[in-house]
């Protein structure tokens, strides 16, 4: 088994969470500078691929369930990108929000079989940028 699969969570959530806000507080300014339509397609471009990452952790863990799972997940993100884009820009900061809490259900409950259980880092760091980049693209949007 990798590490990815056998990983127990025994790190904290202070840490990871804190990265990952500093991370999107020093990404969302990008949004403040570009024009609104391009800060919608990006954001919609990036929202599908990060629903693509936890396919990767579970290629990389080897089980064809979790495979199954995480792809299913990952192409349900990448329509809500494609939603954001063609139907209404404000599917995307939900579907960030979306995310937040499918890293949340990795770090609580992905060791069940269904739900590949990625580097204990991960999914607070992930969870935290995600909350915090949906709110921050919501709050740009409406300025």
């Amino acid at each position: 088994m990798t590490i990815a699969a056998t990983h127990k969570h025994s790190h904290g959530v202070f840490a990871p969470s804190m990265i990952g806000i500093g991370l999107s507080l020093a990404t969302l300014p990008l949004h403040l500078l570009i024009d609104h339509r391009y800060s919608v397609e990006l954001a919609a471009v990036m929202v599908a691929v990060i629903g693509a990452i936890y396919v990767g952790f579970a290629i990389q863990a080897g089980s064809v369930r979790q495979i199954a799972v995480e792809s299913i997940v990952a192409t349900l993100f990448m329509a809500a990108g494609l939603a954001g884009l063609w139907l209404s820009p404000w599917v995307v900061p939900v579907a960030y929000v979306l995310h937040g809490v499918w890293d949340w259900l990795h770090h609580g409950l992905g060791h069940d079989g269904a739900m590949v259980a990625p580097r204990g880092w991960y999914p607070p760091f992930c969870a935290a940028y995600d909350g915090i980049f949906a709110l921050g693209l919501t709050v740009i949007w409406l300025i």
